[in-house]
């Protein structure tokens, strides 16, 4: 029985970002599994989830510029193969569906059903420190579809709020807020709240890619802007309340900078042609 979804769409191996998805999952996932039979830590294994969601973010941050999401998802798999730290995969999975919220990336409005799914999930990921910042974006995604939507939805507001209010309540329960003021990383601070300051600074150019509906119009600039702006403040609170484990930041800070860049560069070829 198919799931029937406005925010879920297929995989079209016709495209070549899709194609790398693909590549880099199967490759990814054939180099952990060598370094854990090697003695590598069961962490590694997470090497193909973490391309694929740092993938799926730059598509949504980024979709007129299908090379950053290969790259995003080349750095991410390298960063865990080679032992680097990871922040919770359930708070990049809420980056990216409160991205896909905002951006409207499938060209379509989002079922009853989806919101609430939506919902659910930034409650259930509440339960990590930077899963609970992701889960509290999800309900300000939900609230920010609703006003940018042509036509309203009743239920958006009490779900947003519902959704802001679950999340922090199982944060409470499994003790996830710190005690003590966090330790940052003056480095990984400073790159994550620079990478973030010119994501919300810098206008992204006029969208030229198409959403996946039928009528196939352009992505909406407002809408854009406004899930690149969210998600830039996600990942910089992420980043200060990991305090001395922001080093798991690192891909999704990649993936904010690869779109700065992507921006940047694309500003400059239509200057210049």
């Amino acid at each position: 029985m198919p799931i029937k979804s406005h925010l879920l769409r297929s995989l079209d191996l016709r495209l070549p970002s899709n194609l790398a998805l693909i590549v880099l999952v199967v490759v990814a996932a054939g180099v952990a599994m060598l370094l854990w039979l090697n003695g590598a830590p069961a962490a590694v294994l997470l090497a193909p989830v973490h391309v694929f969601l740092s993938w799926a973010l730059l598509r949504e941050i980024d979709p007129d510029h299908p090379y950053t999401a290969p790259m995003g998802g080349a750095i991410a798999g390298a960063w865990v193969l080679t032992g680097g730290e990871t922040v919770s995969a359930f708070a990049a999975v809420g980056l990216m569906i409160g991205a896909r919220l905002i951006t409207a990336s499938t060209g379509r409005r989002p079922l009853t059903l989806d919101i609430w799914v939506v919902a659910l999930v930034g409650i259930a990921i509440g339960f990590s420190v930077e899963g609970w910042v992701a889960g509290f974006g999800v309900a300000v995604a939900i609230y920010v579809d609703h006003r940018l939507g042509e036509v309203g939805r009743p239920l958006a507001v009490p779900l947003s709020a519902l959704a802001a209010l679950g999340t922090t309540i199982v944060a409470s329960l499994t003790d996830t807020f710190p005690r003590v003021v966090p330790d940052v990383i003056p480095y990984m601070t400073v790159a994550a709240g620079v990478a973030a300051l010119l994501l919300l600074s810098r206008d992204p150019v006029e969208p030229t890619s198409r959403v996946d509906a039928r009528h196939a119009s352009l992505l909406d600039h407002a809408r854009l802007q406004a899930s690149r702006s969210l998600t830039a403040v996600l990942v910089f609170v992420m980043t200060i309340l990991t305090g001395a484990e922001a080093k798991g930041m690192v891909p999704l800070i990649a993936a904010l900078t690869l779109a700065v860049v992507s921006n940047e560069l694309e500003l400059v070829r239509r200057r210049t042609r």
